[in-house]
Protein backbone atom coordinates (compact mmCIF):
# COMPACT_ATOMS: atom_id res chain seq x y z
CA UNK A 1 0.00 0.00 0.00
CA UNK A 2 1.43 3.53 -0.92
CA UNK A 3 2.05 6.16 2.20
CA UNK A 4 -0.77 8.12 0.94
CA UNK A 5 -3.17 5.12 1.11
CA UNK A 6 -2.03 4.48 4.57
CA UNK A 7 -2.02 7.81 5.44
CA UNK A 8 -5.70 7.72 4.47
CA UNK A 9 -6.54 4.58 5.96
CA UNK A 10 -5.15 5.67 9.63
CA UNK A 11 -7.02 8.88 9.10
CA UNK A 12 -10.11 7.05 8.54
CA UNK A 13 -9.75 5.06 11.69
CA UNK A 14 -9.00 8.22 13.91
CA UNK A 15 -12.24 9.89 12.32
CA UNK A 16 -13.91 6.08 12.81
CA UNK A 17 -12.77 6.90 16.92
CA UNK A 18 -13.76 10.31 16.61
CA UNK A 19 -17.54 9.14 15.94
CA UNK A 20 -17.84 6.95 18.76
CA UNK A 21 -16.88 9.57 21.21
CA UNK A 22 -18.90 11.98 19.49
CA UNK A 23 -21.74 8.78 20.13
CA UNK A 24 -20.85 8.58 23.87
CA UNK A 25 -21.13 12.60 24.50
CA UNK A 26 -24.07 12.67 23.11
CA UNK A 27 -25.54 9.45 24.69
CA UNK A 28 -24.47 10.94 28.17
CA UNK A 29 -26.25 14.38 27.10
CA UNK A 30 -29.55 12.25 26.87
CA UNK A 31 -29.33 10.47 29.93
CA UNK A 32 -29.01 14.19 32.02
CA UNK A 33 -29.17 13.68 35.29
CA UNK A 34 -28.51 10.19 36.03
CA UNK A 35 -24.59 10.64 34.65
CA UNK A 36 -22.46 13.60 34.99
CA UNK A 37 -21.76 16.63 32.50
CA UNK A 38 -18.00 16.75 32.92
CA UNK A 39 -18.41 12.77 30.84
CA UNK A 40 -19.56 14.08 27.62
CA UNK A 41 -17.20 17.19 27.65
CA UNK A 42 -14.07 14.83 28.25
CA UNK A 43 -15.95 12.71 24.95
CA UNK A 44 -16.18 15.98 23.28
CA UNK A 45 -12.94 16.77 23.12
CA UNK A 46 -11.43 13.17 22.72
CA UNK A 47 -13.91 13.49 19.56
CA UNK A 48 -11.97 16.96 18.59
CA UNK A 49 -8.51 15.78 19.08
CA UNK A 50 -9.20 12.41 17.24
CA UNK A 51 -10.48 14.62 14.32
CA UNK A 52 -7.68 17.20 13.95
CA UNK A 53 -5.16 14.31 14.44
CA UNK A 54 -6.92 12.20 11.35
CA UNK A 55 -6.65 15.01 9.20
CA UNK A 56 -2.61 15.54 10.69
CA UNK A 57 -2.50 12.18 9.26
CA UNK A 58 -4.32 12.53 6.09
CA UNK A 59 -1.99 15.64 5.17
CA UNK A 60 1.20 13.21 6.21
CA UNK A 61 2.00 14.74 9.23
CA UNK A 62 2.85 12.76 12.30
CA UNK A 63 0.31 14.22 15.51
CA UNK A 64 2.53 14.80 18.55
CA UNK A 65 1.11 13.42 21.81
CA UNK A 66 -0.48 16.45 23.32
CA UNK A 67 -4.59 16.99 23.73
CA UNK A 68 -4.37 20.73 23.25
CA UNK A 69 -6.65 21.28 20.13
CA UNK A 70 -5.01 25.05 19.75
CA UNK A 71 -1.43 23.46 19.84
CA UNK A 72 -2.35 20.48 16.65
CA UNK A 73 -4.68 23.04 14.34
CA UNK A 74 -1.50 25.12 14.41
CA UNK A 75 0.28 22.21 13.27
CA UNK A 76 -2.35 21.79 9.92
CA UNK A 77 -1.12 23.16 6.72
CA UNK A 78 -2.29 26.09 5.42
CA UNK A 79 -5.94 25.29 3.88
CA UNK A 80 -6.99 22.59 6.28
CA UNK A 81 -10.21 24.10 8.60
CA UNK A 82 -11.51 22.54 11.32
CA UNK A 83 -14.72 24.38 11.13
CA UNK A 84 -13.98 25.98 15.18
CA UNK A 85 -12.33 29.16 15.78
CA UNK A 86 -9.25 28.75 17.99
CA UNK A 87 -11.18 30.79 20.86
CA UNK A 88 -13.71 28.06 20.08
CA UNK A 89 -10.79 24.96 20.50
CA UNK A 90 -9.38 26.50 23.50
CA UNK A 91 -12.71 26.54 25.27
CA UNK A 92 -12.97 23.04 24.84
CA UNK A 93 -9.45 22.67 26.44
CA UNK A 94 -10.03 24.53 28.90
CA UNK A 95 -13.24 22.37 30.33
CA UNK A 96 -11.55 19.27 29.47
CA UNK A 97 -8.75 19.88 31.93
CA UNK A 98 -10.13 19.29 34.78
CA UNK A 99 -12.04 15.39 33.59
CA UNK A 100 -9.29 13.62 33.46
CA UNK A 101 -8.45 13.72 37.52
CA UNK A 102 -10.11 14.91 40.36
CA UNK A 103 -8.04 18.30 40.91
CA UNK A 104 -8.13 20.97 43.66
CA UNK A 105 -11.08 21.58 45.38
CA UNK A 106 -11.30 24.91 44.48
CA UNK A 107 -11.71 23.30 40.73
CA UNK A 108 -15.23 23.36 39.23
CA UNK A 109 -16.89 20.47 37.11
CA UNK A 110 -18.02 21.42 33.74
CA UNK A 111 -22.08 22.38 33.68
CA UNK A 112 -24.74 20.49 31.60
CA UNK A 113 -24.80 23.76 29.34
CA UNK A 114 -21.58 23.69 29.09
CA UNK A 115 -21.16 20.15 27.94
CA UNK A 116 -23.73 20.72 25.69
CA UNK A 117 -21.53 24.03 24.26
CA UNK A 118 -18.42 21.10 24.12
CA UNK A 119 -20.50 18.68 22.15
CA UNK A 120 -21.35 21.23 19.56
CA UNK A 121 -17.97 22.11 18.95
CA UNK A 122 -17.10 18.92 18.79
CA UNK A 123 -19.47 18.35 16.37
CA UNK A 124 -18.60 21.21 14.33
CA UNK A 125 -14.79 19.92 13.78
CA UNK A 126 -15.86 15.79 13.17
CA UNK A 127 -18.22 17.41 10.32
CA UNK A 128 -15.53 19.98 9.10
CA UNK A 129 -12.99 17.39 8.95
CA UNK A 130 -14.71 14.32 7.42
CA UNK A 131 -15.78 17.07 4.96
CA UNK A 132 -12.51 17.53 3.91
CA UNK A 133 -11.56 14.28 3.58
CA UNK A 134 -14.73 12.86 1.95
CA UNK A 135 -13.25 11.62 -2.09
CA UNK A 136 -9.94 11.53 -1.17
Amino acid sequence: MPVPDRHLAMARRWLSKARTDLAAAGLILQRGPDLEPWAAVFHAQQAAEKAIKALLIANSINPPYVHDLVELTNKLPAGAKVGASAEQLARLNDLSAGTRYVGLLEQRDPSWEEAETAVGVASTVLEAVTAQLRGR
